[in-house]
C-alpha cells in the first residue's frame, strides 16, 4: 500500500468513528450517521480501500478503540445485536466503490449501492436474529427482527443512500475524489 492510500484509509475510519459518536436511540440498534459515512467511504476510495477501511476500522472496535455506536468497543461488541450491521459494512463499502467506479451512470451507481444495503440490512437482522435466540436466549422470530432491524430505517436510509450516492458520484466524475 502507498502511505497516500494508508492515510486515506486512516482518515475514513476516523470520519466513520465520528459518525458513529452521534447517536440517536431508538431501541437495539442506533440510527448513527455511520451508514451514510460507509456508503461515501467506499465511493470515493474505491472497492479495495473502501473494504481496508472498514476491516480496519472493525478490528480497532474489537481490540478496544471506542469506535463503534455510542462510543462502544472491545470483543464483548460481538454479542451486541446490531453487530452484524458493522460486519455488514464491508460489504456496503465494496459495492458503493463498486456503483461509483468505471464510469458507471448516476442510476447504475445507486441500483448498485442499494443492492449493498440489501446485503447490510440481511447480515444485520440475521445477526440480531442469532444474538437474540441463541446467545442471549431471548426468543426472537424473524419477523420481529426484520420489524426492530429494517422496517424503521428503510426509508431513511433509502433516502441517504440516494442522496450520498448523487454527491460521491458528481465528486467521482468531476475528479474531486481521492480514488487512486
Amino acid at each position: 500500500m502507498k502511505t497516500k492510500e494508508l492515510v486515506f484509509c486512516a482518515v475514513f475510519v476516523a470520519l466513520v468513528a465520528i459518525s458513529s459518536m452521534i447517536t440517536i436511540p431508538i431501541g437495539p440498534v442506533p440510527i448513527t450517521l455511520q451508514t451514510p459515512m460507509v456508503i461515501l467511504t467506499g465511493a470515493l476510495l474505491g472497492r479495495r480501500l473502501g473494504v481496508i477501511t472498514m476491516v480496519v476500522y472493525l478490528v480497532a472496535g474489537l481490540i478496544g478503540a471506542p469506535v463503534f455506536a455510542g462510543g462502544s468497543g472491545g470483543i464483548g461488541s460481538l454479542t451486541s445485536p446490531s453487530f452484524g450491521f458493522i460486519l455488514g459494512f464491508i460489504p456496503l463499502a465494496y459495492f458503493s466503490g463498486l456503483g461509483n467506479s468505471g464510469g458507471k451512470n448516476t442510476f447504475t451507481a445507486i441500483l448498485i449501492t442499494l443492492f449493498g444495503m440489501v446485503v447490510l440490512f440481511t447480515i444485520g437482522f440475521l445477526y440480531f436474529y442469532f444474538i437474540m435466540n441463541v446467545v442471549l436466549e431471548s426468543p426472537t422470530g424473524l419477523a420481529e427482527s426484520i420489524m426492530v432491524t429494517v422496517a424503521p430505517f428503510i426509508i431513511k436510509d433509502l433516502i441517504v443512500t440516494v442522496v450520498v450516492v448523487l454527491f460521491s458520484h458528481t465528486l467521482v466524475r468531476r475528479g474531486i475524489t481521492p480514488q487512486t
